[in-house]
């Protein structure tokens, strides 16, 4: 039998990072297996940059967590190590910011392509 803290171990959160007008904000979720998503259990907002907000997470969650799933504006961006978020946070808000972008435009031609069976 596993201890509980190699479950908290096993955990990786998902943290959803979104625009709120004229700021940043952030919440996180912990998963659990068989797909239930769980409410948030943190948030915080009002930073002036995604990297000012990026920085906040790898505060928030660094000392428990080495990896985080990111989901920005809606759109699955992949993982990121906590470290990276601590070491250079605009850098990474840069590439996040282009990986939504194309996640954005992707969605958008594939919603727009049609049909291959239509006439």
């Amino acid at each position: 039998m596993r201890s509980a803290r190699d479950v908290e171990c096993g955990l990786q959160p998902v943290v959803e990072l979104r625009k709120d007008a004229a700021s940043y904000a952030y919440s996180v979720r912990a998963p659990r297996s068989k797909g239930v998503i769980p409410p948030s259990s943190y948030s915080n907002g009002g930073f002036s940059t995604l990297g000012d907000c990026l920085l906040d997470v790898a505060r928030a969650l660094g000392g428990d967590f080495k990896r985080i799933y990111v989901r920005l504006d809606g759109y699955c961006v992949g993982e990121r190590d906590i470290v990276e978020l601590r070491r250079g946070p605009q850098e990474v808000a840069a590439a996040l910011r282009a990986a939504c972008d194309a996640v954005a435009s992707a969605a958008k031609a594939g919603a727009a392509a049609p049909e291959a069976n239509d006439p």
